[in-house]
C-alpha cells in the first residue's frame, strides 16, 4: 500500500467500512457492504467493481494509494470476518420494494440525493431522509440502473393528458395502459402478483421503440439496457430479469415453444435450478419473475397459454404531417416527465384504496390485473366494467391473431364453412386429420392423429377467439365434434 502524508494500514480502511454495522449476507451466502446515503440504503457486492472503487476513494480520502493486491487482502479479510457478526441473511430488492409491515411501496430513485418514493393507499410522498420503513428495506443498484425523475404533484388528470400525445393508441387501450403502469408501481415483485405481458406492435414508423424505450423503460425503471434481444437460453433470460425491475425486447419476430414458456412462467412466476459452478452436486435457483414489455410488428405470440398472459398496445403511424424528429420528442417528453410520473403515483395511491373492495366483473387470467382495472374505473369514473370488458376483449384478440394464419386454424375454418346449415361435424381423430388435409396442405398439418388431438387441446382457447369450437370424447370409439358455435359440455 502506498502512503502519501500518513502511515496508513488496511485495520484504518476497514474501520472505516464498519464492518460490524455495514457488513452482511443475502440469502445465496454472496457478502455485501451496505452504503446509506438520504433514504436509501444501497447493497454493494464487496467482490464488484463497484465496491474496489469505493475502497479507493476511502483510502484517497484518508491519504494513501491502493494497489490491486491490496484491494484484494482487504476484501478477503472482508469476507472472513463477515461470518463472526452472525447477522440473519438480508432481501436485497431492485428498484421497488414492499416496506416491513407491507403498508408502502418504497421505489428507489436512485439519485445523488438518495431519495426513496413512499407509495401507500391514500398517500404518496418523497422521503430524502431515513425512517422506519426505509431502515427496513435494502436496495441493489446494478450498474446499468439508471435514477428517475423526481415526481411532481399537480392533478392526476394533468398529467395523462400530457402522457397521451407519445402513445398513438385509440382511447380504451391508453387508459389500460395507463392501468397497467400503475399496476407495476404498486406491485413490487415482492407482493408476488402476476404480471401481465405488454405486447407493442405497429406497423414501421408507429414509434414502437420510443414508447418501449424513452416512455415506459423510463417511468417505470430507466436503464442503459433498452432494446434487449431474446435469449434463447432460459439461465441467461434469468440473470436478466434479475438484474433489473423491468425487462424490455426489442423487435421480435417469432418466438420458440420453450421460449413461450419462460415468459409464461415470468409472468406468474418461477424458478429454474442448475448445477452451481465448480459443483457437482450443489444447485443454484435463479427466480423467473418480472414485468416484461415485447415489441415488434409481427404476431408472435401463437401459443394460447403465453395470449392468456398478455395485453397488447396496437400504435397506428403518425400522420405525416404531425410527425416530429425523435430528439424534439425527447425534449418534449423530458419536460413533462416530472407531471406525469406524479400523476401515475397519485393514480395508484388512490387505486390502492379501492383495490381490496373492487368488484370484478369480467374474469380473466390474470385475476389480479382484472381487480386493478376494477378499481381504476371507480377512481376515473370510467363507468363500471369498461377497462375490465375491454382487456378481455384485448386478450381474445391476442389469441385469435396469433393462430389466424396457422394451417390447422384455416383447415378447422373451412371445415366448419363446408359443413351445411351449422351442422356439427364428428369423426375420429383420423378421419378428422385426413379431412383436414383436403383443405389445406398436408405438410403444415400435424402429422398424426394424436399430434392433432395434442395441438388442438394446446390452442383451444386460440381456436375458440377464432370461432373455432370442438370437444374430444369417447363412445364406441374415440372422437372429435366440431363446430362454429360453443358445444354443450
Amino acid at each position: 500500500m502506498s502512503k502519501s502524508k500518513n502511515t496508513i494500514s488496511m485495520d484504518d480502511i476497514i474501520e472505516v467500512v464498519n464492518p460490524e454495522q455495514n457488513l452482511c449476507v443475502d440469502e445465496k451466502d454472496q457478502v455485501y457492504v451496505l452504503v446509506r446515503k438520504g433514504a436509501s440504503t444501497e447493497a454493494i457486492n464487496i467482490k464488484s467493481k463497484k465496491f474496489k472503487s469505493v475502497l479507493r476513494k476511502i483510502a484517497r480520502d484518508l491519504g494513501a494509494r491502493l494497489k490491486a493486491a491490496d484491494i484484494d487482502e482487504i476484501i478477503e479479510e472482508l469476507e472472513s470476518m463477515v461470518w463472526d457478526y452472525e447477522k440473519a441473511p438480508i432481501t436485497i430488492e431492485i428498484r421497488n420494494a414492499l416496506s416491513k409491515d407491507k403498508a408502502s411501496v418504497l421505489i428507489d430513485l436512485c439519485n445523488d440525493k438518495g431519495e426513496i418514493i413512499d407509495l401507500s393507499a391514500g398517500n404518496v410522498e418523497v422521503l430524502s431522509k431515513p425512517n422506519a420503513k426505509t431502515k427496513s428495506v435494502v436496495f441493489s443498484r446494478p450498474k446499468d440502473m439508471k435514477p428517475m425523475v423526481t415526481p411532481e404533484f399537480t392533478s392526476i388528470k394533468s398529467g395523462i393528458t400530457r402522457l397521451k400525445p407519445f402513445i398513438n393508441t385509440d382511447q380504451n387501450t391508453f387508459f389500460q395502459l395507463v392501468a397497467y403502469m400503475t399496476y407495476i408501481l404498486a406491485h413490487p415483485k415482492e407482493c408476488g402478483v402476476p404480471y401481465p405481458i405488454l405486447l407493442i406492435q405497429g406497423e414501421k414508423g408507429s414509434g414502437k421503440s420510443f414508447f418501449s424505450n424513452s416512455v415506459t423503460r423510463t417511468l417505470l425503471d430507466p436503464s442503459s439496457l433498452d432494446g434487449l434481444r431474446m435469449p434463447r437460453r432460459e439461465q441467461d433470460f434469468a440473470i436478466q430479469v434479475n438484474s433489473m425491475f423491468l425487462g424490455v425486447y426489442d423487435n421480435l419476430r417469432k418466438l420458440t415453444k420453450d421460449q413461450s414458456d419462460m415468459l409464461c412462467t415470468t409472468a406468474t412466476k418461477g424458478n429454474i435450478a442448475s448445477r452451481t459452478l465448480y459443483s457437482d452436486d450443489g444447485l443454484t435457483s435463479l427466480l423467473l419473475h418480472a414485468p416484461l414489455l415485447l415489441n415488434g410488428i409481427h404476431n408472435f405470440v401463437t401459443e394460447s397459454d403465453l395470449a392468456s398472459r398478455c395485453f397488447k398496445v396496437a400504435l397506428v403511424p403518425m400522420e405525416e404531417d404531425k410527425r416530429k424528429p425523435e430528439g424534439l420528442l425527447k425534449q418534449e417528453l423530458e419536460a413533462a416527465l416530472p407531471e406525469i410520473f406524479g400523476s401515475l403515483l397519485t393514480l395508484a395511491s388512490k387505486t390502492l384504496v379501492e383495490e381490496e373492495s373492487a368488484k370484478v366483473k369480467y374474469p380473466a387470467r390474470m385475476m389480479d390485473f382484472a381487480k386493478w382495472l376494477a378499481a381504476i374505473e371507480k377512481v376515473l369514473g370510467l363507468g363500471e366494467g369498461k377497462l375490465q370488458k375491454a382487456y378481455k376483449l384485448n386478450v381474445r384478440n391476442i389469441m385469435a391473431s396469433g393462430t389466424e394464419d396457422d394451417s390447422l386454424t384455416v383447415a378447422m375454418q373451412k371445415l366448419i364453412k363446408s359443413a351445411a346449415n351449422d351442422k356439427i361435424w364428428k369423426a375420429t381423430p383420423s378421419r378428422l386429420l385426413e379431412t383436414l388435409q383436403h383443405h389445406e396442405n398436408p405438410m403444415y398439418l400435424p402429422r398424426g392423429a394424436a399430434a392433432l388431438t395434442s395441438k388442438l387441446k394446446a390452442q383451444e382457447s386460440s381456436l375458440n377467439a377464432n370461432g373455432i369450437y370442438f370437444k374430444i370424447g369417447r363412445d364406441t370409439e374415440r372422437y372429435v365434434m366440431v363446430s362454429g358455435k360453443p358445444l354443450a359440455a
